[in-house]
């Protein structure tokens, strides 16, 4: 006797490869399962990749959803997690070189999608320094929000997703060429934001768990430079605490 986990097995199966057979339905009824579940998962990955679907185009888009439907199989039964190793997918599909900053752009789009679900803690502002004394400052260790993620990249990406969060936006020139930034999660919205070399390296050492002063030293940021980094990270909402390295 076929158990239950060999039906849904067959199901699971049949519903991603026409040319499995199911157990429990005929062709016909099978038809309309498998359509109504190619569309949910394409609209998945369209309202996670919004972005990538106005620069590639929907046909194009459409091919990317099915041969990632094959390759990559949903494990979970949350769908906002369908999309997760897109990213992934599109650097080993994609061979032309000349499409490689797609996955790029895809990687910035799937951290939106992380900070959209990511906790978002009280932030404290710039004066929680005045209790350290001035010699203890460079042993500062700053706690950040845990939807933070930075991204570098080779290519234009942050720019990209600038424009195009409308329709017919025009092409970005890529020979802008590297681009860093940072995403997170701001009132229960993701908040994309460039960043200068020094304050994307400053933040990272940051959020590595560096110290103020290892920080600054990586970064190799002067006095205006760090006055200008810190008022950033404050402003910005990203600091949740400050604990000293002892």
């Amino acid at each position: 006797m076929v158990s239950l986990r060999e039906l849904q097995e067959s199901f699971a199966a049949a519903l991603r490869d026409p040319a499995v057979a199911c157990a429990v339905l005929q062709p016909a009824n099978l038809a309309i399962y498998r359509n109504n579940s190619s569309i949910t998962w394409r609209q998945t990955l369209e309202s996670t990749y919004p972005v990538l679907r106005r620069r590639v185009g929907d046909d194009f888009f459409r091919q990317l959803c099915v041969h990632y439907r094959e390759r990559v199989p949903s494990h979970s039964g949350d769908l906002h997690w369908y999309g997760r190793d897109f990213p992934g997918f599109l650097t080993a599909y994609l061979e032309d070189p000349g499409y490689a900053w797609l996955a790029d752009l895809a990687c910035l789009e799937w951290s939106c999608a992380e900070c959209s679900v990511a906790a978002e803690m009280s932030s404290i502002g710039a004066d929680a320094l005045a209790p350290f004394p001035p010699e203890q400052l460079e042993c500062v260790v700053f706690r950040l929000q845990p939807s933070l993620r930075l991204h570098s990249s080779s290519y234009p990406v942050f720019t990209v997703w600038e424009t195009n969060r409308v329709d017919y936006a025009p092409p970005v020139d890529q020979s802008i060429g590297k681009e860093q930034g940072m995403v997170h999660s701001w009132h229960d919205l993701p908040r994309v934001r460039r960043l200068d070399p020094g304050t994307f390296s400053f933040l990272s050492a940051l959020a590595a768990s560096s110290s103020l002063g290892d920080a600054v030293a990586i970064a190799g940021l002067d006095g205006s430079a760090l006055t200008d980094a810190l008022a950033r990270v404050f402003r910005e909402g990203l600091v949740t605490s400050l604990t000293l390295r002892k």
